[in-house]
């Protein structure tokens, strides 16, 4: 249906603040309309500076976009040459344009994924909000409700977009939508891997709050993608989105989701994948052993090993842990926290004579092993203990 009501149509179309785009609205083919998240996030005041315009026209997306990119000067890509969609890229912005579905926008709106992306705003003369689905309603009861099963299916990714939106936008899935998801999420096996990543980035980059982490409990969406399942490790959902740095929280949230050999299945880079394979380790350890049981060597090695990404492993530990270990973290002075060799490699080699290789590194391990437990305080109390150490091992060097 058309919302009568003008005055939120025009707040609207003011909040979008057309006069910023890229383009003129005078460039666009009669019978344009916007569509999709610029139009919800705007109606829930969630626009960002530069948000992602989605237009549907009435027919020629893929030449209209191609002749307009000339004019405007922006990137042309060629997203879907069988169902006429495109993009132009410039200046930080996104524009797809699409061909409309059916005989008109009405039937284009009904084969959407959820009825809060099912909303549009036509721009005409007058601007006009246009709402066949219901979405205006499920923004104000903040429900995630799906048009259909059928229409989910179309794209399987729209499965695991569900969930995002919640994630996003802190909404709740309408029970029969929850359903639809939880009953296909084999379907999701059938998307190409670089959608599936792009959607997790989303997720992780996402606040939880219980009620998203007790959903994703109950509807296991990415199992197929997590043989080595931690979901029997508590990752406390109440620091997610508060106490813990954002790296920490999407590290994290990577390692409970996927397992190391799905992060490379997904495309994620080498660094991703080491890092998530180190706190995979230390959690697994933890878990198994307790931390009190950790020896000397296990606990210094945490910390070489962790050190970027401690907050990561921290929403792993025991409530008990949790806040004296973010302290410590926070303090680049803390030794142990932040491991590092109290005299130089230049300096050992220059005053003991060792030459470049494993034995020096061995060396330097064994200073910073020692300054990290406070087994001495200056630099003569840390020659010394080079000394000793270069006697000890004088036949092996």
């Amino acid at each position: 249906m058309i919302i009568k009501d003008t005055l939120l149509s025009n707040d609207l179309f003011g909040d979008l603040n057309p006069k910023d785009w890229p383009i003129s609205i005078a460039d666009l083919p009669s019978g344009t309309a916007l569509v999709g998240g610029s139009v919800r996030d705007g109606l829930l005041n969630k626009l960002s500076s530069k948000p992602d315009l989605d237009f549907v026209i009435p027919t020629n997306a893929i030449q209209f976009s191609e002749n307009l990119s000339k004019k405007i000067r922006a990137t042309f890509i060629r997203l879907d040459e069988k169902r006429d969609i495109a993009r132009l890229v410039l200046n930080g912005w996104t524009l797809d344009f699409a061909q409309q579905v059916g005989d008109n926008l009405t039937e284009d709106l009904f084969r959407r994924d959820f009825r809060i992306n099912a909303i549009a705003l036509r721009l005409t003369e007058k601007p006009e909000i246009f709402d066949p689905t219901g979405g205006m309603d499920d923004l104000k009861s903040k429900k995630i409700v799906a048009i259909s099963e059928k229409n989910l299916l179309d794209d399987p990714l729209r499965i695991l977009r569900g969930f995002r939106l919640m994630c996003e936008l802190d909404f709740k899935l309408e029970k029969k939508t929850k359903t639809f998801l939880k009953n296909n999420v084999d379907k999701l096996s059938n998307v190409a891997p670089e959608r599936i990543k792009m959607e997790i980035l989303k997720i992780v980059h996402s606040k939880w709050n219980y009620s998203i982490w007790k959903t994703y409990l109950e509807l296991k969406l990415l199992k197929q993608w997590n043989e080595d399942n931690l979901s029997h490790i508590e990752l406390k959902s109440k620091d997610i989105s508060s106490n813990t740095p954002l790296p920490g929280r999407i590290l994290a949230k990577l390692v409970w989701l996927l397992s190391d050999e799905s992060l490379s299945k997904l495309t994620f880079s080498k660094n991703e994948i080491k890092r998530c394979k180190n706190l995979r380790f230390w959690v697994h350890k933890i878990n198994d052993l307790g931390l009190e049981n950790l020896s000397e060597d296990d606990r210094f090695q945490l910390h070489i090993d962790l050190e970027e990404d401690l907050p990561s492993l921290i929403l792993f530990l025991k409530d008990k842990y949790t806040i004296a270990w973010m302290e410590r973290w926070k303090d680049p002075c803390d030794a142990l926290f932040h491991p590092s060799s109290p005299l130089d490699g230049h300096s050992l080699q220059k005053v003991f004579k060792i030459p470049p290789g494993p034995s020096l590194g061995e060396l330097i391990r064994h200073l910073t092993k020692e300054k990290a437990y406070g087994r001495f305080l200056t630099d003569q109390e840390a020659f010394e203990a080079a000394r000793k150490w270069t006697l000890q091992n004088s036949p092996f060097l």
